[in-house]
C-alpha cells in the first residue's frame, strides 16, 4: 500500500472513531499506532499537560517499549515539549544535534526517566551508529492553547544505502500535525460529551426533584423525596440533609440515607468548623480528602468518610439547613457534582419553606377554627364548670400535648387550687400547693409571663413546687389575664421531652385568656343569679308583708332591714323628702347611743348631697371626706364605706336610701342599680311619694 493509501485509511478510521464516538483515550490509542505506521517510527507517544503545565503525562503510546512508557510522568524542562512549547512550533531532532540536545540519546541513568532516553526507546540497540537516533514532535492546540505534544520517535531505516531516510522530513511534520489536530478533535468531542452527561444528569436530578416536591406539600416528604433524587445519581456512603432548630443552634438530621437507629439522633453545632463556614457564606464546600481537613465531622461511626460535599439548603436569602454527602473514597467529587448538589439544595430550600407555607396556613386555618369552635362553647356557656373542659380538649389537640392543667388562684388562701386536671393526679401535681412565685405556676401567675421549659426536672423553679414527679417532662404554662388582673394559669404539658414553639406559646396564650374571660363571666353571672334569687326572696317577703295585716309604720323598718341584708352592709338607713328637709323614716342596726340623724338639711352631709343632686353616692373611705364630717355621729363609729342612692318618683327625689360597711369596701354601679331596684320593687318610692311634702 502506497503512502497515499495509508494516509486515507488512517483519516477514515480516525474520522469514524469521532463519529461512533469513541472516548477520547480510545482515539488517542488509534493516533498513536497511525503516527507509527504512517511515519515508519520506532515508537510514538502522546502527552498531556498537566493542570499546572509543568508535568506530561504519557496517555497513549504505541511501538517499542509501550507497555513502559504509559503512564509516565515526566517534567516538561526534561522533554522535547519545552521547545515545542517555547516556539509553538514542530521540532525534529536526530543524532547530529547531540551536542544541541544533550543527553537526549544516551543511556545516562540520569535520563533514565525521559520518554526519549536510549533505554526507554531503542531497547536492545548498543550504540549510535547501530541505528539513526531521531525524533519528531509537534504541538496538540485546543482553543488557541497547547494541551499537549504527540511525538514519533527513531524513524526506521528504508534504505540502509541512504542514512537521509532515517530522519523525520517535512511529509512526517504535516503528517504529525493532521494526527494532533484529530487528538485535538476527540478531547473537544470527548469534553462535549462529558459536558452533555453532566447536563444530562443535573437536568435529570433536578427533574426528578421538581417532579416530586412539586406534588406534595408535606415538608418530610418534600425532604425524603429531594435526598432520593441525588442519592439515585451520586455516589455516596451516607447522605444527610440537617434541618435548623427553632432556636438556630443546632442542627438536626430531617431525612437521611445509610445511618443507623444511633446515628440519625446526631445533632450538629451551629459552630462547628466546615458547618459554619457554609451557613455563613452560603456556600457549597467540596472535600477531596476529610484527612485533609481536621474540622470535618465524620457522621457515621461505622465507616470513615474519605471525600465529602456540603451545600446549603436556602430560599431566597434565607438558610434552612446543610446537605452532606461522603464517599468512602478520596476525591469521589467533583465540581459539577457540587454544582448539581448545590441547585438541589436552593430547590430543597425552596420547596421546604413553600410546604412550611402550606402548613403554616393550614395550621393557623385549624387553629382558628378551633378557637372559633372554643369561643362558641365557652360563650355561650355560662356554667364555671364547663368552660375548663372545653379549654382541655382545645388544649390538648391543638399543642399535641398528653397532660393538661388549669390552676385557679385562691385569694383568701393565697394560692392556686385546680380547676382541671386531664392526665395528672391532684395529689402528684398539686401537693404541695403553689403559693405566689413558688414552682413554675407561682413564677407564672407572679410575673404573669408566658414560659416554655423543655426540661422540667432541670429547672430550679421546679424544686420548690415539683411537677415531674407527675411524669411531666416538657411543659408550657401561661398565666390567665382579665384586663390587668391573673386569675391563674394554664398548663400544657407532655410526658416526652420536647421543645413547645413561640406559634404554640401565643395559640395558648390566647386560650387561656379567652378562657379567662369566660370564667369571670361565668362567674358574674352566677353572683348575679344569686342575687336575684335573693332579691326575688326578699321581694315574696316584702309582698308578704304588705299583704298582711301589717302596720304601714312597719313597713319602711322592714325594707331597711332588708337592705341591710341583700347589700351585705352593717348599718342602713331611709330618709323622707319633705321641703328642703330629709326626715328619718327607718334605720337598720344603729345603736342607740348613736343613733343617724333625724332630719338632714337638703344639701348637708353625705345624705343631703345625694338628695340635691339626685345621684348616687359611692365612698370606699369616709375618713377625710367633708361631707361625712357634717355628721357628728360618724366621729363616735367605725364605720368605712358609704352608699347612698336617690328614691325618684318620676324626675323628683321624694328620699335617700343609704348603707354603711365597718370593713372597706368599694361599691360598684351594679350594686347602685340593685339597691335602686329594689327600693322601686318594695313600692318604697310609691309609699315616700304619698307622704305630704
Amino acid at each position: 500500500m502506497n503512502s497515499a493509501a495509508m494516509q486515507r485509511v488512517a483519516v477514515r478510521r480516525l474520522t469514524e472513531s469521532l463519529t461512533t464516538p469513541l472516548p477520547a483515550r480510545d482515539v488517542m490509542h488509534i493516533i498513536v499506532e497511525e503516527a507509527n505506521r504512517l511515519t515508519n517510527s520506532a515508537s510514538s507517544a502522546l502527552c498531556l499537560l498537566s493542570e499546572n503545565r509543568e508535568m506530561l503525562d504519557f496517555v497513549a503510546t504505541s511501538g517499542e517499549n509501550a507497555q513502559e512508557i504509559l503512564g509516565l510522568r515526566v517534567r516538561v524542562a526534561d522533554s522535547l515539549a519545552e521547545d515545542v512549547m517555547t516556539s509553538r512550533a514542530p521540532v525534529v531532532i536526530f543524532d547530529s544535534m547531540t551536542p544541541e540536545t544533550g543527553n537526549l540519546f544516551s543511556p545516562s541513568p540520569s535520563f533514565s526517566s525521559d520518554i526519549y532516553s536510549q533505554e526507554n526507546v531503542s531497547s536492545g540497540v548498543k550504540s549510535a551508529t547501530a541505528r539513526p537516533r531521531s525524533a519528531a514532535t509537534v504541538p496538540i492546540i485546543k482553543a488557541g492553547v497547547i494541551i499537549g505534544t504527540l511525538s514519533a520517535l527513531n524513524k526506521q531505516l528504508i534504505n540502509s544505502s541512504d542514512i537521509s531516510s532515517a530522519f523525520f522530513d517535512e511529509d512526517d511534520i504535516d503528517l504529525l500535525s493532521l494526527l494532533a489536530q484529530y487528538a485535538s478533535l476527540a478531547i473537544v468531542v470527548d469534553d462535549t460529551a462529558k459536558f452533555t452527561r453532566v447536563q444530562a444528569r443535573e437536568l435529570a436530578v433536578l427533574y426528578d426533584t421538581a417532579s416530586t416536591v412539586a406534588g406534595s406539600l408535606n415538608v418530610q416528604e418534600v425532604m425524603d423525596s429531594v435526598l432520593e433524587a441525588i442519592c439515585a445519581r451520586v455516589e455516596y456512603n451516607n447522605a444527610v440533609l440537617f434541618l435548623l432548630n427553632d432556636e438556630r443552634t443546632h442542627l438536626f438530621i430531617a431525612a437521611e440515607r445509610g445511618l443507623n437507629e444511633e446515628e440519625r439522633e446526631v445533632q450538629l453545632s451551629v459552630e462547628s468548623g466546615l458547618v459554619q463556614q457554609v451557613l455563613l457564606s452560603g456556600q457549597s464546600r467540596l472535600i477531596s480528602d476529610t484527612e485533609m481537613e481536621p474540622s470535618f465531622e465524620n457522621l457515621s461511626e461505622n465507616s470513615t468518610a474519605l471525600s465529602a460535599m456540603l451545600a446549603p439548603v436556602r430560599s431566597r436569602n434565607d438558610i434552612h439547613g446543610v446537605i452532606i454527602l461522603n464517599c468512602l473514597q478520596r476525591n469521589a467529587y467533583h465540581d459539577e457534582d457540587l454544582k448539581l448538589l448545590s441547585s438541589v439544595g436552593l430547590q430543597a430550600g425552596i420547596a421546604i419553606e413553600n410546604a412550611w407555607h402550606y402548613e403554616d396556613a393550614r395550621r393557623r386555618a385549624e387553629q382558628t377554627a378551633a378557637l372559633y369552635d372554643l369561643s362558641q362553647h365557652v360563650n355561650s356557656t355560662l356554667h364555671a364548670d364547663m368552660v375548663p373542659s372545653f379549654v382541655a380538649e382545645s388544649v390538648m389537640h391543638l399543642l399535641n400535648v398528653d397532660k393538661f392543667a388549669l390552676l385557679l388562684y385562691d385569694k383568701e388562701q393565697g394560692c392556686l387550687k385546680p380547676g382541671l386536671l386531664r392526665g395528672v393526679r391532684e395529689e402528684d401535681f398539686c401537693s404541695p400547693p403553689c403559693g405566689v412565685g413558688d414552682g413554675i405556676s407561682g413564677w407564672v401567675l407572679e410575673m404573669q409571663t408566658p414560659q416554655a421549659v423543655a426540661n422540667v426536672a432541670a429547672d430550679a423553679r421546679n424544686r420548690s413546687c415539683p411537677i415531674d414527679q407527675a411524669d411531666v417532662a416538657s411543659t408550657l404554662c401561661v398565666p390567665m389575664h382579665v384586663g390587668e388582673e391573673v386569675i391563674g394559669v394554664i398548663h400544657a404539658m407532655s410526658s416526652k421531652r420536647r421543645l413547645f414553639t413561640v406559634g404554640e406559646m401565643e395559640l395558648l396564650y390566647t386560650i387561656a385568656n379567652q378562657a379567662a374571660v369566660a370564667l369571670v363571666n361565668a362567674k358574674h353571672y352566677q353572683e348575679a343569679r344569686n342575687k336575684t334569687l335573693e332579691m326575688r326572696r326578699y321581694i315574696r317577703r316584702i309582698a308578704q308583708a304588705l299583704g298582711s295585716a301589717l302596720n304601714g309604720q312597719e313597713l319602711p323598718k322592714l325594707l331597711t332591714d332588708l337592705a341591710v341584708e341583700i347589700m351585705r352592709s352593717d348599718r342602713c338607713a331611709l330618709y323622707r323628702l319633705e321641703g328642703d328637709t330629709l326626715h328619718l323614716e327607718a334605720a337598720c342596726r344603729f345603736r342607740n347611743s348613736h343613733p343617724p340623724d333625724a332630719m338632714v338639711p337638703l344639701g348637708q352631709g353625705l345624705s343631703g348631697w345625694v338628695a340635691r343632686r339626685g345621684q348616687s353616692l359611692m365612698l370606699a373611705t369616709l375618713e377625710g371626706d367633708a361631707r361625712a364630717q357634717w355628721h357628728t355621729w360618724l366621729h363616735r363609729e367605725n364605720l368605712t364605706s358609704y352608699m347612698g342612692i336617690p328614691l325618684k318618683s318620676g324626675h323628683r327625689t321624694v328620699g335617700v336610701l343609704e348603707v354603711y360597711t365597718l370593713d372597706p369596701r368599694i361599691f360598684t354601679k351594679e350594686e347602685a342599680q340593685l339597691l335602686s331596684t329594689f327600693a322601686r320593687r318594695a313600692r318604697v318610692v310609691e309609699k315616700l311619694a304619698l307622704q305630704p311634702v
